[in-house]
């Protein structure tokens, strides 16, 4: 048994391949044994009703059935492929694999002491199956996510966006087995939206003081947008193998609610891999 654990979500698809690729190749740099996951929402939560006797039974009932059995087929090619992934990585020793039939809400619950979800850029972008799943993870259970798009891993150029916010800083701690002797590291900093009182805690420095004593000397890139700082983020971490940053938002009745900003990152479709913490 591992001391740490990663979440890998899946669906059955071929979406899966770049989580699963990503998570096999994060487990050992976090120490972690990896548990696949494959959520889905009790039918029987959702089916409306269809009136009265034994006509409409009869209809909720195939319609169930039908539901259910679409789950199955996906469920276990989630799970095939989970299989395949982590014995060809030899991790088959520490693994498992879980399917959830819950609300994304009470799914979620599943990231606790976990230290990050692995999932994919459609579902980080709110779009697809475990778009509300990875949503609770981010932003009501804490727990933080990596979103595979591009770049090495183990990453050796990392970009981190840094305002000194309370997000921010639980990002770079989660990010933290990653910053090791050797590897690149740019924080990237903006003035745009500070107002006084933010701007001791936004200085880069504090960041670079707290990853010298792990044998890396940080640079500092000052980011002035004209448009979107989502936008000149991504383009100022072009390049790098990772981007860390806070994701700022509120969870309101199963809707999320993000900043501009975290929008920006969560519906990238190219550049840095993203670790994004709440």
């Amino acid at each position: 048994m591992k001391p740490e654990r990663l979440l890998v979500a899946l669906q059955g698809t071929d979406a899966d391949t770049a989580p699963l690729e990503a998570a096999v190749r994060l487990a050992p740099i976090f120490d972690a044994d990896l548990r696949g996951v494959f959520v889905e929402p009790d039918p029987a939560a959702y089916m409306l009703w269809t009136g009265p006797g034994a006509a409409g039974a009869s209809v909720v009932s195939t319609a169930l059935d039908a539901v259910r059995e679409e789950a199955d087929i996906y469920a276990k090619a989630a799970i095939a492929r989970f299989e395949t992934a982590v014995e060809a990585a030899g991790l088959s020793d520490a693994a498992s694999f879980r399917r959830i039939t819950d609300s994304p809400a009470e799914a979620a619950e599943q990231a606790r002491l976990v230290r990050m979800l692995v999932t994919c850029p459609e579902a980080a972008a709110g779009k697809g199956p475990l778009a509300d799943f990875t949503a609770a993870c981010l932003v009501d259970e804490g727990c933080p996510l990596f979103v595979p798009r591009g770049g090495a891993i183990a990453p050796r150029t990392i970009a981190v966006a840094w305002d000194g916010s309370k997000e921010a800083a639980r990002a770079a701690f989660a990010a933290a087995p990653f910053f090791t002797k050797g590897v690149k590291v740019s924080i990237l900093h903006s003035p745009k939206k500070l107002d006084y009182n933010d701007r001791a805690a936004a200085a880069p420095n504090r960041l670079a003081n707290w990853l010298r004593p792990r044998g890396i000397e940080a640079k500092a890139v000052e980011v002035n947008p004209e448009g979107s700082l989502g936008a000149a983020l991504l383009e100022a971490a072009a390049g790098a193998d990772l981007l860390v940053a806070g994701a700022y938002g509120q969870s309101r009745i199963a809707q999320f609610i993000f900043g501009g900003v975290t929008r920006s990152l969560l519906s990238a479709t190219d550049g840095p891999s993203l670790l994004i913490a709440h």
